[in-house]
């Protein structure tokens, strides 16, 4: 049996109105058979309430994370994409940082945003939810930057996405929080 698994983190700061890119890759239709769609979002619910149990545990005064159906669209893109060849990264193959532009496009070009990544490929064995949800919480929690993504008390909602593509499964989870010290007007005089 080999197993690879392999993560990434992305976290930034507060986003300023940077300029917008419009280079979504939009998910390809689904023609997955439908107990493997049913199994990407049975781990997609697995994987949120593992990391809701962490928050939870590790940060009690983070609130829970509320999912969100437009960053749930840009996480499972985000897996789509790099399940059907875009590289395993936070760029695209042009370089240019998707998750975040697509939050600032979809849903607001100010605030905290993050992204955690992970892959895992595997021979003689099947898909199993429960088993990749905890394998994918497991190694973000024990990755200093995955970890700051999902305890950080800037994020209020965040987005899943799983893709399985052969023998090889793909899960984005993003976050967002609304900027919440946006800089004050000078009173008039």
């Amino acid at each position: 049996m080999l197993r690879w698994l392999q993560l990434s983190a992305l976290a930034a700061a507060l986003i300023v109105g940077a300029p917008l890119l419009s280079h979504a890759q939009p998910a390809s239709p689904s023609s997955a058979p439908t107990s493997i769609v049913r199994a990407e979002h049975q781990a997609e619910e697995i994987i949120a309430q593992l990391i809701n149990e962490e928050r939870a545990r590790f940060a009690p005064d983070a609130i829970e994370l509320q999912p969100n159906g437009e960053l749930d669209r840009i996480a499972r893109e985000r897996s789509d994409y790099m399940a059907h060849g875009g590289p395993f990264a936070h760029e695209d193959a042009q370089g240019r940082p998707v998750a975040s532009d697509q939050i600032k496009l979809r849903v607001s070009p100010y605030g905290y945003f993050g992204e955690n990544i992970m892959m895992e490929t595997w021979e003689n064995l099947s898909f199993d939810a429960l088993r990749f949800a905890r394998q994918a919480v497991d190694g973000w929690m024990a990755s200093e930057g995955h970890r700051a993504n999902i305890l950080s008390p800037h994020y209020d909602r965040s987005g899943i996405g799983v893709v399985i593509n052969g023998n090889s499964a793909y899960a984005t989870q993003v976050f967002f929080g609304p900027q919440r010290d946006a800089p004050q007007r000078a009173p008039r005089r």
